[in-house]
């Protein structure tokens, strides 16, 4: 045992030695200041420090292992110097490096900087990703990568996700955290594809603790029941993912004037999508006095939710009672959303605005007002066709008696669609429909029904046009 001991002492102190001499007989003449070679017209410094080789991951390696018949006597020490190929000790590097295809592509040892193993890594500095210190280390990330891609640094560097990572939250996303999946064209994947995987990425760190959550993030967890979460599980690649409204580099939380996703910009954010609506928002009461400077001002995530897109808001039962509403009926007809900031006292004071009850005491019998007429079809625009996001000042509301009960104002004609989705639900679907005054396409947001009519519709024109035809060709001789 003692012999095997000491033959394997032997073993070793012989593999150091011939190490360290094998490194300090080239370090005998590269360590030297100043030292250069010419390569490719260009002169290259090849003076190698110590100290840096020593800390580097590969410390313990022989310059000989890397720089493959190499001979010191020789100069150069090789006839035809090749590149290092960092393959040979790291055997799928190019798996791990699916968020460069052009790495992949170049096959990491050839191609400029940007697409070789030591582009990135460096060459005798090289130290693994767990050194502080390292330029691939997490939280060096945004400058180590944002050596090339300089816009996405420049961008990142504003981020929440930045932020964090300043503070050494481990969790906190880095470049190549979020690139390792498959989230842009370059992995060759499909839009609608593409969009799934950031969807999943964002998820995958959102949803991962709820006890940490904000009452907004929460709402992730209905999102895949939202429009937008349907829509995308449809294959609809036009449908809004995280990405698309928080941005990809440059998120910034809500309470940053420049966020994307800040009151005053989130109309703009929907209105890439929602082009017509957000132009009607802008003009509204609501938008011109988000404008203003009014933080109190709903914008287009008060109603309609922000991930969830199916909200209810939660108004006090008290707001109900003391404005004569039944809040089942406000939720049914959205007016919920209305009554939690107009029917509060406080906050219409510090505009000055009548609050609910006061604003519309001149009305008789209240109540069955608001089981039967919805905020917005008093108060949005009367122009056709009709903009229920172009909520008007009081002074443009109607609020003639006459104008409202006539059947041919233009408020009942505006009611039409509201009208028919009441008698529907008392009357049921045949009685309320086609037993109705009339049929009007649309109303019944019945698919089937509003098919067969257009179909029906559409031969009758047909039948005409087809009519005309044979007309003209048997008198054309005549």
């Amino acid at each position: 045992m003692k012999k095997i001991l000491y033959i394997f002492a032997i073993m070793i102190s012989t593999y150091l030695v011939a190490n360290s001499q094998s490194v300090q007989v080239c370090l005998d003449c590269h360590a030297e200041a100043g030292m250069t070679m010419e390569k490719n017209g260009k002169e290259k410094s090849i003076t190698v420090k110590y100290s840096i080789l020593k800390s580097s991951a590969h410390s313990k390696l022989r310059c000989v292992d890397c720089h493959e018949g190499f001979n010191p006597e020789d100069i150069p020490h090789k006839a035809k110097i090749e590149p290092i190929n960092c393959k040979k000790c790291h055997t799928a590097p190019l798996e791990k490096h699916k968020f460069h295809p052009q790495i992949v592509q170049a096959n990491g040892t050839a191609g400029t900087p940007d697409v070789n193993c030591k582009g990135c890594h460096g060459t005798h500095e090289v130290k693994t990703k767990l050194s502080p210190s390292s330029p691939t280390h997490f939280s060096n990330s945004t400058n180590y990568c944002g050596k090339c891609h300089t816009k996405e640094k420049q961008q990142h560097l504003k981020s929440v996700h930045f932020v964090e990572l300043q503070h050494n939250n481990p969790n906190a996303p880095t470049c190549i955290f979020c690139h390792s999946r498959p989230v842009t064209r370059n992995h060759k994947v499909s839009k609608i594809e593409m969009k799934r995987n950031q969807e999943e990425l964002c998820l995958a760190c959102h949803l991962n603790d709820q006890q940490k959550q904000t009452k907004f993030s929460k709402s992730l967890i209905e999102y895949d029941q939202s429009v937008h979460g349907l829509a995308i599980k449809r294959g609809n690649q036009a449908a809004a993912i995280c990405t698309d409204c928080h941005g990809v580099h440059d998120l910034e939380k809500k309470d940053s004037p420049n966020s994307r996703i800040s009151n005053t910009n989130v109309s703009n954010v929907c209105g890439q999508c929602h082009i017509g609506i957000s132009q009607e928002y802008k003009i509204s009461v609501h938008g011109i006095a988000l404008k203003k400077g009014n933080k109190d001002a709903p914008t287009c995530t008060f109603c309609h939710g922000e991930h969830n897109i199916n909200p209810v808001v939660d108004v006090p039962v008290k707001m109900f009672t003391n404005n004569q509403i039944n809040p089942e009926a406000a939720v049914k007809t959205k007016m919920v959303y209305c009554i939690k900031c107009h029917a509060d006292e406080q906050m219409m004071a510090k505009y000055n605005i009548l609050p609910f009850n006061k604003a519309h005491e001149w009305l008789p019998s209240l109540g069955k007002h608001n089981e039967t007429v919805r905020c917005v079809d008093c108060h949005s625009s009367y122009a056709p066709p009709n903009l229920s996001h172009n909520l008007l000042p009081p002074d443009k509301v109607i609020k003639k008696c006459e104008e409202c009960h006539s059947k041919n104002s233009v408020l009942m004609a505006k009611l039409y669609k509201h009208e028919k989705a009441l008698s529907r639900e008392k009357y049921g679907f045949i009685n309320g429909t086609l037993l109705s005054d009339a049929y009007v396409v649309g109303t019944t947001r019945n698919v089937l029904l509003d098919s067969l009519s257009i179909a029906v519709f559409g031969i009758v024109i047909l039948g005409i046009f087809f009519h005309a035809i044979m007309r003209w060709y048997f008198n054309k001789g005549n």
